[in-house]
């Protein structure tokens, strides 16, 4: 007998994506049309790394910020 999954399948979508995409349009509800998710997808992984809006829109550069979001380089999703 086959299992069937239970709720929603993964999103394939990496933290450097989401962080581009908001960074880019400078608002989460834009990113989140462009990524095809829900603006509340986006500022759960943005809280789940530890992360906010201000901090993302505020950055000079990415590289800053994926590095708070993953301090250690072998834990990347």
């Amino acid at each position: 007998m086959k299992k069937t999954l239970r709720g929603r399948p993964r999103l394939p979508l990496t933290l450097w994506q989401v962080l581009e995409a908001v960074k880019r349009h400078g608002q989460v509800v834009a990113a989140a049309q462009e990524l095809r998710c829900s603006d509340a997808y986006i500022h759960m992984r943005l809280k789940r790394v530890g992360l906010n809006l201000r901090a993302v829109l505020e950055a000079d550069s990415l590289q800053g910020l994926f590095r708070i979001g993953y301090p250690n380089p072998q834990h990347v999703d």
